[in-house]
């Protein structure tokens, strides 16, 4: 009975462990029973020694707990403290990238192009979600005029009707075409918790609608309305007549409805909750901003991609103030953003970079320089001298005479590109085989002589050969840009080795870009004017139309506010630039009409495009998949994916 009460003792103490090896259960029972058991004489002892003798059981081995990961944070370094982060506050640099990390962005721009990110899709024409309707208006209906402007409908208004010919209004009811886009957010939410809502939409469009809310407001102008039609989907209906190449991105950032709908337009710009601590719809949230040079973002718990494990980084600190102390590690710094650097300090970059201890980012912007030739100069200016610009091959001359590579090399460290057209050449709708005007004066000088201007004093300076007037021409610029000062100065040396003699001047911003009759570059009142356009993601050619020469509207031009400067008209050009603007992505014709118009472009040259402006940034070589791009706003755009390789 013992040994039978041995046997099951040992069995249930066996079972009851959890850890150690597994024990045979039958040589555990012979073992224990071995003391009751009659082993006299040598037979016995013989079998005591052959019995199995099981090893003792091991003690269970102490397995460490991980050590775990340290927390994954660094320090962003940005030029100066954004005064908000409200949506509708400003568009600053600062304040731009911060949004990038707080509100999820809606869709992207990279590569010249637009990307769904917050948007279930970008809608398009030939998915359906995007249509062009048919509409009936009368006088006293908003339309979009010829100009792009919104007026009410009244005798004498010039439209573009159906086939895109442009219709004077005189009383009788006109057809135009009007676009409707609908458009369905992913699944957001914001920080605490709330599911974002088409309704969070539609409140933003009616704050940024308010005549008491600052910003922009030529996407609200253009709306006939803007409706939820889904918990999750609105509706973009545009003003008639108006065909926006850029449909797919007339949809509103949300704001939280459920928190600042108790607020006025003008409440919302100083109430805490939309300025200072905004709810977010994106991987961060501002987790600390009591001191005026410093912002602490941490993880939104609420975001929707949390599943995929983003955002990668556990805290971001944002501090405000110069680059020079920042590239010695005073702050910690992990990134410098682009707002805080200038080309100034390319070579203190390049230096920090060649140690190892940073690695240096450069792309090129969207902004770009260029030289503006006075084509077609008003009347009262350019009486009494030879039309120094209107012949093509002048200007082609003189884009061979001027060395850009210089200019970027010297202006922007060699890290601008040069431009050939009014869009630069990683555009999609760039033509792949477009003529470029190379560095060559000699080519230059052969073609001044076949134009008859010759140098017959044998001074080096060129004179019409018909009217015996010296070839001096003035360039002038904004006293505020070093830059252009010193682009001047580059030209007026380079088209002196071509015979041309060239006086320099510069005006206050103020009076340099006023508007006609007496501004002197949008009244047509220079011969050479160097200052910088916009790169924008739809090819900008209306900036040559005919109908967008600056002038009174009375003689048949644009209007003293409009933006042809130079004056050049070419009824080719206008014939494939307008196709191309009235052709909306997807739709057949676009790419080879704005491909015609580049073409005609870069062979007239209106204005010679120079080079673009740099984005440079700097970040510790730890800091992963930081990925500026030229045509994205800011360098955060993809700041949820950051993360940080902990073994350097």
């Amino acid at each position: 009975m013992m040994a039978l009460l041995l046997f099951f003792g040992g069995s249930l103490l066996a079972g009851c462990r959890g850890d150690g090896p597994a024990v045979d259960q039958e040589s555990l029972a012979g073992d224990q029973a071995t003391p009751a058991a009659d082993v006299s004489g040598a037979a016995g002892a013989d079998a005591v020694s052959a019995m199995a003798v099981p090893s003792p059981t091991p003690l269970p081995t102490a397995v460490p707990s991980p050590t775990p990961a340290p927390p994954k944070e660094i320090v962003v370094c940005m030029s100066a403290a954004p005064a908000s982060l409200y949506l509708y506050a400003n568009e600053t640099p600062v304040t731009t990238a911060l949004r990038h990390a707080i509100y999820e962005n809606l869709f992207t721009s990279l590569g010249y192009d637009y990307q769904p990110q917050g948007l279930e899709k970008l809608p398009s024409l030939a998915d359906g979600d995007a249509v062009i309707n048919t509409v009936t208006v009368g006088a006293g209906e908003l339309v979009n005029d010829v100009t792009n402007a919104v007026v009410r409908l009244a005798p004498g208004v010039v439209v573009r009707n159906l086939a895109g010919e442009r219709v004077v209004f005189e009383g009788e009811p006109l057809e135009l075409p009007q676009m409707v886009v609908d458009f369905t957010f992913k699944p957001l939410r914001w920080s605490d918790g709330t599911p974002v809502t088409a309704a969070d939409s539609v409140f933003s469009f009616q704050v940024a609608a308010s005549p008491q809310t600052p910003g922009r407001k030529t996407a609200v102008f253009h709306t006939a309305s803007y409706t939820a039609t889904g918990a999750r989907s609105v509706r973009w209906v545009g003003v008639p007549g108006y065909l926006d190449p850029a449909y797919f991105t007339n949809v509103w950032m949300p704001l939280p409805s459920h928190q600042l709908a108790q607020y006025t337009p003008v409440e919302l710009q100083s109430v805490a909750e939309a300025n200072r601590a905004p709810l977010s719809t994106g991987p961060f949230v501002v987790g600390d901003w009591s001191e005026p040079d410093r912002i602490v973002l941490v993880p939104n718990p609420h975001y929707y991609r949390a599943a995929e494990g983003l955002p990668r980084l556990d805290k971001i600190t944002l501090r405000f103030g110069a680059a020079a102390a920042w590239l010695n590690g005073d702050q910690g710094c992990d990134l410098i953003t682009r707002d805080a650097l200038s080309v100034a300090d390319f070579a203190a970059l390049q230096s920090a970079a060649a140690d190892g201890a940073w690695t240096l980012y450069s792309v090129p912007g969207l902004v770009y320089e260029h030289l503006n030739f006075g084509v077609n100069p008003v009347s009262v200016y350019a009486e009494g001298r030879p039309d120094w610009f209107e012949d093509a091959r002048m200007r082609q001359a003189i884009a061979q005479c001027i060395d850009r590579q210089r200019m970027v090399d010297e202006l922007t460290a060699g890290q601008g590109a040069l431009m050939h057209a009014y869009v630069p050449p990683g555009h999609p709708l760039y033509p792949p085989d477009l003529a470029q005007w190379s560095y060559d004066p000699v080519a230059a000088n052969a073609l001044l002589d076949e134009l008859g201007y010759l140098d017959f004093a044998g001074d080096g300076r060129r004179q019409d050969v018909f009217s015996g007037v010296p070839f001096t021409v003035t360039l002038g610029t904004n006293s505020e840009s070093d830059l252009r000062l010193r682009l001047n100065d580059l030209i007026q040396e380079n088209l002196r080795d071509c015979g041309i003699a060239v006086e320099l001047y510069d005006l206050p911003a103020g009076t340099w870009f006023a508007d006609g009759p007496r501004g002197v570059l949008f009244g047509r009142r220079f011969d050479l004017a160097a200052f910088s356009w916009l790169t924008r993601l739809e090819p900008d050619c209306g900036l040559f139309l005919s109908e967008n020469v600056t002038g009174p509207l009375e003689f048949g031009f644009g209007g003293w506010r409009n933006l042809n400067v130079s004056g050049w008209s070419n009824a080719a050009y206008d014939e494939a630039c307008r196709a191309a603007l009235l052709a909306l992505p997807g739709q057949p014709g676009r790419a080879e009409n704005h491909a015609a118009a580049l073409r005609i472009f870069v062979e007239e040259l209106p204005m010679l495009p120079l080079f673009t402006n740099v984005k440079l940034a700097v970040a510790r070589p730890h800091l992963l998949n930081f990925a500026p791009d030229s045509s994205q706003p800011s360098g955060l755009w993809n700041v949820a994916e950051w993360d940080l390789a902990l073994d350097q």
